[in-house]
């Protein structure tokens, strides 16, 4: 993990940038909202110790507020140790760039599912309009089928009614052809006994 940019913010703050510069300045550097927020918080810790820059006030110069008389911490008072400067506009700097930092992680994620659920879809679209082409084709192949097994059927009868004319036709020629081969026999028969 590369080290809190502390050097940074304090170079910043001595160029006169305000905090929403500096954070903005730091992301653009490739650190993110936490290490921002820490540097800010060393940098201001470091600046309240000893050795303070000019123009920075610390908590002992303001008045102190009245007394509570209930006892207890005075009325308004921070509870901050002795010594520190409380800087609450570059704290809710720091929370907004964290906030923004983090929300655009969920933008990122969001927009990853959102792309992963389209792919998602058109590819259950694509397989949905295969199944009904194929459903499509398989019942133009069962027509096909159909009608060709009804052209043999129409084909196999009208084969057994030339059978049967057929069958009618030898009913009647088959005893006068087997007649005529039985007197074909007797006069060849009567042939050869005459040869003899």
């Amino acid at each position: 993990m590369p080290p809190l940019p502390v050097a940074q913010v304090q170079a910043f703050k001595s160029q006169g940038l305000s905090n929403n510069q500096i954070i903005q300045a730091l992301q653009r550097d490739g650190f993110n909202a936490s290490q921002i927020f820490d540097a800010m918080n060393q940098s201001a810790i470091q600046g309240t110790k000893p050795g303070i820059q000019s123009g920075e006030t610390t908590m002992q110069e303001f008045p102190q507020p009245p007394s509570n008389p209930y006892g207890g911490q005075p009325i308004g008072q921070t509870i901050a140790p002795m010594g520190q400067n409380i800087d609450l506009t570059a704290i809710e700097e720091m929370v907004e760039a964290v906030i923004d930092e983090k929300w655009n992680e969920l933008v990122k994620d969001i927009t990853t599912i959102i792309e992963w659920k389209n792919q998602a879809q058109a590819t259950i679209t694509s397989l949905q309009q295969q199944f009904k082409d194929l459903k499509d084709q398989f019942d133009k192949l069962h027509q096909a089928l159909i009608a060709k097994v009804g052209e043999y059927d129409k084909n196999i009868l009208d084969v057994g009614a030339e059978v049967k004319a057929m069958e009618k036709v030898f009913s009647k020629v088959l005893p006068i052809f087997t007649q005529n081969v039985a007197e074909l026999s007797k006069i060849t028969k009567n042939v050869r006994e005459n040869q003899e």
